[in-house]
Order: structure tokens, then sequence, then C-alpha cells
């Protein structure tokens, strides 16, 4: 027996519903599970950056960025904020080892063979106030680059280690012996007073670890946020 025309038309409308409905069950199921994997990837106990392979601690905060500079090295080379970028940097605003300040840079060398181990490069800068160096400066030990003319550079990381470090540290008397490390984009992450704090060495140890595998993460983030 044949279907009347009537029936065939009203039959059409009827699948092409069923097959529009299973495919929006398929992309409601496929939404759903993509959901819940970016809900997944944002908990912060699912971030890589929480701990890294060479320390157990999350990364170190950004207290800012140094500002842009040129100063000149012991051969009257230029050096400046370009040749901070890419590298771990430890910079250094007192005298130098054979100064009257030797004593916070005795546990330097020991820091830097813990690092060596780990497999973290770190360039160490120490920045001299004075203008100029001497007719004939003494090469820096282990290595290390030596700036001159630095005052204005130590004033602004001085005022971003204000808020962090004990005031007996800014001493307006003496030598400002704290390190200061610097990561891959030119953002200060921590301060470290070697001779007074004695869990100073083992935190530059870690940060600088942690700087290496997760990279200046807290300057992508902080960068985000503030702009428009």
């Amino acid at each position: 027996m044949t279907a009347s025309p009537a029936r065939t038309k009203a039959s059409a409308p009827t699948w092409v519903f069923a097959a529009l409905g299973a495919m929006g069950l398929t992309v409601c199921a496929l939404s759903c599970g993509a959901i819940v994997l970016v809900l997944d990837f944002a908990r912060p106990d699912s971030q890589d950056t929480t701990a890294h392979p060479l320390t157990s601690t999350p990364p170190p905060p950004l207290y800012g960025q140094l500002p842009p500079f040129t100063l000149r090295d012991d051969q009257g080379a230029p050096f400046d904020t370009r040749q901070l970028r890419g590298h771990l940097s430890l910079l250094q605003f007192a005298s130098g080892p054979e100064g009257a300040g030797a004593r916070h840079f005795e546990s330097l060398p020991g820091i830097q063979a813990r690092l060596k181990v780990l497999g973290v490069p770190l360039q160490v800068v120490l920045v001299e106030s004075r203008p100029v160096p001497p007719s004939d400066p003494s090469p820096p030990s282990h290595g290390w680059r030596r700036l001159w003319d630095g005052a204005e550079l130590e004033s602004s990381a001085r005022r971003l280690g204000q808020a962090v470090l004990p005031d007996d540290v800014f001493t307006r008397e003496q030598a400002w012996t704290a390190w200061v490390l610097v990561d891959q984009a030119g953002g200060v992450r921590g301060f470290y007073d070697l001779i007074h704090d004695t869990t100073a060495a083992g935190r530059l140890v870690e940060d600088a670890g942690c700087l290496l595998t997760c990279g200046p993460i807290a300057v992508i983030a902080t960068l985000t946020t503030q702009a428009p």
C-alpha cells in the first residue's frame, strides 16, 4: 500500500529535527568537555609554575623593573639594560671584595658553586658609585663584571628594596651590602643580605633555580594585568 503524499510530507521535518537534535547533543557534550579542561588547567594546583624541578618553592615575587641605564665597565665599554636581558643577574652596589666591605663577598663563591651544580648560570655584576675607574683597576674575582658611575641605578634598587629589607641595611654612611637578583626580563626578584640573614644564601639559590626553570612569569602576568 502506497503512503499518501500528505503523510510523506509530514514525516520529512521529523527526520530533520531528529538529526539536528543529535548534532546539538554532540556539540553540547564537546563544549562541556572543553570547559572542564579549561577549568582544570586554571586551578592553582594544576599550574607547573607553583613549583619547579630545581627547588620546592613558588616563583619569587616581582618587586619592580630596573630602570633603563647605560654604564661603563673597566675597559670603558658600554653596558646597558639590554645586556641583562635573557640572563639571570646578581647585582652588588658595595665596593669590591678588596675593599673594606669584603665580608659580604665571602659566601658568594660557595653560592656560585651550588648554582653551578644545579646548572644555573648567573652573571655577577658589581656596580660602583664612583664615576670613573682608577687608572689601573684590578680585575674582579671569579669572572665578575664591574661597572662604574652607578649611583642612580643604586638609588633605584634601594627604593625597591626598602619595602623588603630591614632599616639597618640602608644606613647612608655605609655601603649597601644587599645582593639584588634580576630575572631574564630585567625584573627585580629578590634582595639578600648575606651578612646578617642566615637564610639568605639558601633563598638566593632556590630563587635563581626557580627563575631558570619558570622564567620571568611574574613579569608577564603583571604587564598583562596592568594593560588597559
